[in-house]
């Protein structure tokens, strides 16, 4: 019988299982039970949150690099390669390493169905396991509770932040989601929360079960260099991360080790330049508080020019919510749909906009919006991409193409 490629095994998980989300564990327990992987690395750290889970897993990874660790990475969505989901040391696991573990987790399933992100949960554990990470890093897809990532006992859980977002699983308060959020902590081990003003929910939780819950410290500015990520956010970020290496005596990780990793930080689409003259600048944010924080960005860090949005969001991100953030910092927008179901139509996003910014063109694909910003755009002006995943995604396949 002819091996299947990754391509097809991802267009078969995109439609075997009768939802795209389906939370709860039962399932995924048993198939990693049968699976029979036990720990999947000597220290396991699992993040959650709304916003920074990404930065937090890739400024962890840098700095116990640095310390000579072996790391796994699980984190998700990707952008360009399913691939990018699973890495070792940065490197992205193979396409025959990914199939292979496929394979296995299918004749563990027997009669039981798994969703596309279930699968890829199972995939890391495995390609953790075999080869040996001495640190696993696992980034919560959605919720924590009832995530599949929450399966694995981990060390130590990161809640970078509480905001409203996703309410349609995780509930339409901050102490509902944070109740969610919480439900990766594990008795008697730490948990870092990133944010100010601590959720009630969270910290009802950890003494509920015991968990000894720590508050990150602030950045320290005099020992350690500033992550090279753009955002003020970022600090915030990396004294999570630090918080939580400092709460895993186990680890060995030197003052130097943190100063060398916050410089060599790998994360693509965080407030990212790929382009210059004119600047153009992707970023992932598509939610209420990650607005905020961009918008934030982009007053403080003003232009002779214009700034040109290139921008398409889900129809659940409520965009109506968070769109008067720009009002004073973005000039020209260029909008678009994104691929995906769940995308908000041009014509009502021209509608949330009518009244919140000054000149609007609408377009077919995301494509031909960046590309209409980049024809129009002079040198001193910058284009930034965001308001999905998919949106930073087909603009980073548009400059691969056209390189």
């Amino acid at each position: 019988m002819n091996k299947k490629s990754l391509k097809w095994w991802l267009t078969r998980l995109e439609t075997q299982h009768s939802k795209k989300i389906d939370l709860g564990l039962e399932r995924v327990k048993q198939v990693y039970s049968a699976l029979s992987i036990e720990k999947i690395a000597p220290t396991i750290i699992t993040v959650a949150g709304t916003n920074g889970k990404g930065s937090t897993v890739a400024i962890l990874s840098a700095i116990c690099q640095q310390a000579g660790y072996k790391v796994g990475e699980f984190t998700s969505p990707h952008l360009l390669n399913f691939n990018e989901r699973i890495k070792i040391n940065n490197v992205e696991v193979s396409d025959d390493e990914i199939i292979q573990v496929f394979e296995c987790i299918e004749l563990a399933c027997g009669a039981i169905s798994l969703s596309y992100f279930e699968y890829a949960t199972l995939a890391a554990t495995i390609v953790f396991k075999q080869q040996q990470v001495d640190v696993a890093l696992l980034e919560v897809g959605l919720g924590g509770r009832l995530d599949s990532v929450n399966v694995i006992d981990a060390d130590c859980a990161i809640i970078t932040s509480i905001d409203i977002d996703h309410t349609n699983w995780l509930g339409d308060t901050i102490e509902l989601i944070a109740y969610e959020k919480a439900g990766i902590m594990r008795k008697n081990k730490p948990v870092i929360y990133g944010d100010v003003d601590c959720p009630k929910a969270i910290s009802d939780f950890a003494k509920k079960i015991n968990a000894k819950l720590v508050i990150a410290k602030q950045f320290d500015f005099n020992s350690f260099p500033q992550p090279n990520l753009n955002g003020l956010y970022q600090y915030k970020n990396a004294a999570t991360a630090y918080t939580a290496l400092k709460m895993l005596k186990r680890l060995k990780i030197s003052n130097k080790n943190i100063v060398d990793g916050l410089k060599n930080i790998q994360l693509t689409g965080r407030l990212q330049v790929i382009g210059e003259n004119p600047a153009i600048i992707i970023d992932v944010s598509h939610n209420k508080q990650a607005a905020q924080q961009l918008a934030k960005w982009l007053c403080e860090n003003p232009i002779k020019g214009q700034t040109y949005a290139v921008f398409a969001v889900l129809a659940d991100k409520k965009p109506i919510d968070w769109l008067d953030y720009f009002s004073g910092c973005i000039d020209v927008w260029c909008i678009s749909q994104v691929q995906s179901e769940r995308a908000l139509a041009v014509n009502d996003l021209l509608q949330v906009l009518a009244e919140k910014s000054k000149l609007i063109c609408s377009f077919t694909t995301v494509t031909q919006a960046f590309e209409k910003a980049q024809l129009i755009a002079e040198e001193k002006d910058r284009i930034i991409v965001f308001g999905s995943f998919y949106t930073v995604s087909e603009v980073l396949e548009s400059k691969l193409n056209d390189n």
